[in-house]
């Protein structure tokens, strides 16, 4: 057995946490040789009684063999801390996750992020406003990171994807979970053009103690993090705690101050986070080197070839000034719905065509 196989072992023990998991690695000097060691020895490291018994009582090699068999299964590959490809961005935080469990690629440019989180029972202004800022900031090259739920987290990822951008969904569950349900079709859309991220062991249930572990990996991921709505008691307020501690930035919509909904959002601007109205408000807090590389990714981003320029002028020779909805257009094309919706996000970022609630549209 290797330092890696002796990580994944570990972190896949029922009730192992980051914290037991890097104090047990420092006080034991070898993570291997924990494997061998006496219940009592265990017990100096930090373990308790219990987690001692599952570690003598554990297989590793046969342990390890069924979380990548496992993984591979399901599309994905496990990394572990000293892996090159782990996110240089969750090395920074306390407590950081000593192997993750992703489906999708994470690359160097993700570094560049922010992540978007708010109510699951999202009003019709507040999936309106994850996405519209998602989609205008992946479409100059950030990547978006959420959770994946449904509400704001869901439209955030929505937002990224419809305007060819990058997006990183952070689960409080297994890999492998169907959770949420409602959300498969766009758990493989990001697969796609970002990520599946996990610290948990495959098959692990979404239960509620998981979510705020998911949280920090949120905010770790991002250079900052916005509240687009929350009550009081909502975990997006959580994620927004984790981000200070992490010294990143906090932003915040402000919203109805007789909205439960906004009650969240609203305290946060009260204590200090940023407010937001445009996304513009977002990038004036990030340094000049950000706004830099976001104009130099953004042109390359959108940098249209001949089809999509083709394609793009077919379809706003069909948009007018009365609004006309997403499936006239899809009727009057031979386009599928969803190469419409991408091609119409892109329009609408650069100015050509405006979106108006119920997928209507009209030119500029």
């Amino acid at each position: 057995m290797d330092k890696r196989a002796s990580y994944i072992a570990l972190n896949a023990l029922l009730g192992m946490t980051p914290r037991v998991f890097w104090r047990a690695v420092r006080k034991s000097g070898d993570p291997v040789r924990i494997f061998s060691c006496s219940e009592e020895e265990l017990l100096t490291f930090g373990f308790t009684k219990e987690m001692a018994r599952r570690i003598r009582e554990c297989d590793p090699e046969k342990t390890v063999r069924i979380e990548e068999e496992t993984i591979l299964h399901a599309g994905g590959r496990i990394v572990i801390w000293d892996d090159a490809d782990y996110p240089p961005s969750l090395k920074e935080i306390s407590d950081a996750p000593p192997v993750l469990y992703i489906a999708g690629e994470v690359k160097k440019s993700d570094r560049i992020a922010l992540a978007i989180v708010g109510s699951r029972s999202a009003t019709t202004q507040g999936r309106l406003n994850a996405e519209k800022i998602a989609s205008r900031l992946a479409g100059l090259g950030m990547t978006i990171v959420s959770g994946l739920a449904m509400g704001v987290d869901a439209w955030s990822h929505k937002g990224a994807l419809r305007a060819g951008g990058r997006t990183l969904a952070v689960l409080g569950c297994g890999l492998d979970y169907p959770y949420p349900r409602i959300n498969r079709e766009l758990k493989r859309e990001i697969v796609k053009q970002g990520a599946l991220i996990s610290e948990f062991p495959m098959g692990t249930p979404p239960v509620p103690y998981n979510f705020p572990r998911r949280n920090r990996i949120i905010s770790g991921l991002a250079l900052g993090t916005l509240v687009v709505e929350a009550t009081k008691e909502s975990g997006s307020l959580i994620t927004a705690e984790f981000a200070l501690e992490q010294g990143r930035e906090v932003f915040a919509i402000p919203g109805n101050i007789r909205s439960p909904r906004s009650e969240g959002t609203n305290l946060l601007i009260q204590k200090g986070a940023k407010l937001v109205q445009t996304m513009e408000d977002i990038l004036a807090e990030f340094p000049a080197e950000v706004s830099d590389y976001l104009t130099v990714a953004g042109k390359v981003q959108q940098s249209p070839g001949e089809e999509d320029v083709k394609e793009e002028s077919l379809l706003l020779g069909l948009i007018q000034d009365e609004p006309v909805h997403i499936d006239v257009l899809t009727g009057k094309t031979s386009f599928s719905a969803a190469m419409i919706s991408s091609l119409l996000m892109k329009m609408e970022i650069k100015g050509l065509v405006r979106q108006h609630p119920g997928k209507l549209y009209t030119r500029r």
